[in-house]
């Protein structure tokens, strides 16, 4: 068997890297090992070859084509044999062969309305995509049975897990899965790539595009965010009138108004009643009895 270059070799496509593929893998994919341009194969299939070769058309099913972006699994009754990974043209014994062919181009897999339990024990309905190519050949047409169906389960079994640690939302400051999007992104490609380098698939990229509660309970945590809200918002409020009450008090004598302790209650009362309510304020004029 001699190896070199492919007997044809096809001009080299150029490849744009999509700015949205930033995440790389933490295991790399260990290459197939690859077969030369003339490839006789075991003895067996030597044997036939020679007596079929009595026909000269016989070997004209010698020659089989690879395209950019393709691998193909070579097999020789039933046994791996090699891969031949680099577009061309081989010259293989046709006798007791299989190719097994798999695209390389980068693709995508959208993982719809997942529900999950998060860290606070809510239904969340999560949206992911998980960008990848396969590198492998022999991994993907022999060593699983599906390679796209294998990944499909093991996303959402990685997604489940990671999203699973996370509250859908915090408000002490903590991580959570509406601020925590690249590093949950960097944790789901590193736990996901274990999982699927069996297969033969790299794993480039994996996002949550959707995030929303679970319909059962989507109305009560509105509620409850709504109610936060206005806590944080009241809050806000309530100091502010603090300050400007007390900044109008000390304007006030500064400008030569000499305000008594009941003058100053007053003026404090009034500023805070009337930036702290809900209603327009009702101007009203006191009227001194005699």
């Amino acid at each position: 068997m001699a190896s070199g270059a492919p007997l044809m070799q096809m001009p080299e496509q150029q490849v744009m890297a999509p700015q949205a593929l930033l995440a790389q893998p933490t295991i790399p994919v260990p290459a197939d090992p690859t077969v030369g341009t003339i490839t006789s194969g075991p003895g067996l299939s030597q044997a036939l070859f020679c007596v079929c070769c009595i026909n000269p058309m016989s070997c004209l099913g010698c020659f089989t084509k690879v395209d950019q972006n393709e691998q193909k699994a070579l097999l020789f009754w039933g046994k791996y044999h090699g891969t031949l990974s680099e577009p061309g043209i081989y010259c293989v014994n046709p006798c007791g062969r299989e190719l097994r062919s798999m695209s390389t181009k980068y693709n995508t897999l959208e993982l719809k309305d997942i529900k999950v339990v998060d860290a606070k024990g809510s239904p969340v309905v999560v949206s992911g995509v998980v960008t990848y190519a396969i590198v492998s050949a022999k991994k993907a047409c022999i060593d699983v049975e599906n390679p796209q169906n294998y990944l499909r389960l093991q996303s959402t079994a990685a997604l489940k897990h990671v999203t699973g640690r996370y509250p859908y939302s915090s408000s002490d400051g903590r991580g959570s899965l509406q601020t925590e999007g690249p590093a949950i992104s960097a944790e789901l490609v590193g736990i996901l790539q274990e999982k699927v380098t069996i297969a033969g698939i790299r794993v480039v990229n994996f996002e949550i595009v959707d995030l929303s509660y679970a319909a059962e309970v989507a109305q009560v945590m509105l509620v409850k965010q709504q109610a936060e809200a206005l806590v944080e918002a009241r809050r806000l409020i309530v100091s502010s009138a603090v300050d400007m009450a007390h900044q109008a008090v000390v304007q006030l004598e500064a400008q030569g108004s000499r305000l008594c302790e009941e003058a100053r209650e007053r003026v404090t009362t009034n500023l805070l009643a009337v930036i702290c309510s809900h209603a327009p304020a009702t101007p009203t004029v006191p009227m001194s009895s005699r």
